[in-house]
């Protein structure tokens, strides 16, 4: 299985350590993309060798144009990204492979890491601990790294670049080339992107252990307040336009239903994707006929104000997601009329109204409520954004199920 390592730089400065990274692999069977592009004008390894490959690239604008001519440059089975100003840790590429042949189904590859310096030395910069980030020091060539935990593989961490895979990530050609591969439109976000694409392809697999160092410094993307602002913003978008998609393909890798609830009395209900098994849900409670952690989504649009007692609706939704399951609602907000005027409603919610259902010092206002849930998005929005004809506000919320799992990232309130 060869594997072909892509950087494609605009400042080959850090290049040479980007080399001896590669040439200290306990794998030996790797080529080396260097495509050199914007103000790069030339770079050669220490010394020569055969599998290094530094190729000149001209009229590429963006970063994810440059991604996707050095895949194409490349001829290996596996694609491994190398950032220009990063290093691989020695076992990085056997791991890669390792985990590729026990996991046929894998289409993607991916670590834990640590930052350093500028220089080069070990940083201790973290991520924010309350949104679920797990670190501890670990040794490796002489020095001690602040080895960061990669989060879990889910819908939800999938769906937001802060928790999806980081470095080192590695795809299978096939499984690239089959989702299209990298977006030569984007300039921003390009990974993100394609995550997001390889995911609704296939399985993702962790290697859970420091196998890349990445490099943070001023001439980061992300240290520029404007590029950071439209990351954050972008990131959401595509979290937005892609959560029900990532959750429907994980949920059917997992053997698990996807459901999307209906009443029996609601009136202009909107598209639902044939993707989901339809359910019914009555006014009255009683219990779903599904096991306990069979279902991965559950999708509930214009239910929850028709439903007069919330607890036992979100407490048999608890029961048959499993760990990370997603529910997803959109009902009319109480910032606007829709919520009172239609005489079928007899609950009512704003985004405030879904504190009492997290947040642990609320949720004593609702004794009968047993799910532990944890926020994914929530928002309020105008429905006529996309369906022209319904002018009121919603409040979008999207809740993950929380069992016996992995953290999924962001603010845990139970």
């Amino acid at each position: 299985m060869r594997v072909s390592v892509f950087t494609p730089t605009h400042n080959p400065r850090y290049l040479q350590e980007c080399y001896e990274s590669l040439a200290a692999q306990s794998f030996p069977d790797w080529e080396w993309i260097v495509l050199l592009n914007g103000k790069a004008s030339s770079w050669t390894p220490p010394k020569d060798d055969p599998r290094v490959r530094v190729e000149r690239a001209s009229g590429l604008r963006g970063v994810g144009a440059a991604k996707q001519e050095a895949c194409a440059r490349a001829t290996g089975e596996i694609l491994v990204e190398l950032d220009h100003d990063d290093r691989l840790l020695p076992a990085a590429l056997i791991e890669i492979v390792d985990a590729f042949t026990a996991r046929p189904d894998a289409v993607l590859a991916y670590s834990d890491f640590a930052h350093i310096n500028e220089d080069g030395s070990p940083s201790d910069n973290q991520f924010d601990l309350s949104h679920g980030w797990q670190y501890d020091w670990e040794s490796s060539g002489g020095a001690r790294f602040l080895r960061c935990h990669a989060m879990a593989p889910t819908p939800h961490n999938i769906g937001y670049i802060w928790y999806a895979p980081n470095h080192v990530r590695a795809f299978r050609r096939s499984a690239y080339e089959a989702v299209g591969g990298y977006d030569a439109a984007r300039t921003i976000l390009d990974d993100h992107d394609l995550m997001i694409r390889l995911f609704q392809h296939g399985s993702f697999v962790h290697i859970p252990k420091l196998l890349y160092l990445q490099r943070f410094h001023q001439r980061n993307a992300q240290a520029d307040p404007a590029t950071n602002a439209r990351i954050q913003d972008e990131t959401v978008e595509l979290y937005l336009e892609h959560i029900e998609d990532l959750a429907l393909a994980w949920s059917a890798r997992e053997g698990r239903h996807s459901l999307a609830f209906r009443m029996p009395t609601t009136v202009g209900d909107l598209e639902i994707d044939e993707r989901f098994t339809i359910a019914q849900v009555d006014t009255v409670p009683g219990r779903f006929d599904l096991p306990d952690d069979s279902v991965g989504v559950i999708k509930a649009v214009d239910i929850l104000q028709r439903l007069p007692e919330r607890s036992w609706f979100l407490n048999e939704c608890y029961r048959v997601l499993c760990h990370g399951g997603l529910l997803l609602t959109d009902t009319p907000s109480t910032d606007g009329r829709g919520a009172f005027q239609d005489p079928s409603h007899v609950s009512f919610y704003n985004e405030n109204s879904f504190s009492y259902l997290v947040r642990a010092e609320l949720r004593v206002t609702i004794p009968t409520l047993i799910a532990q849930l944890q926020v994914s998005h929530l928002r309020t929005y105008f429905p006529s954004e996309v369906h022209e004809q319904i002018d009121i506000p919603y409040v979008k919320a999207n809740l993950l199920a929380v069992k016996d799992g992995p953290r999924q990232g962001g603010p845990l309130f139970l």
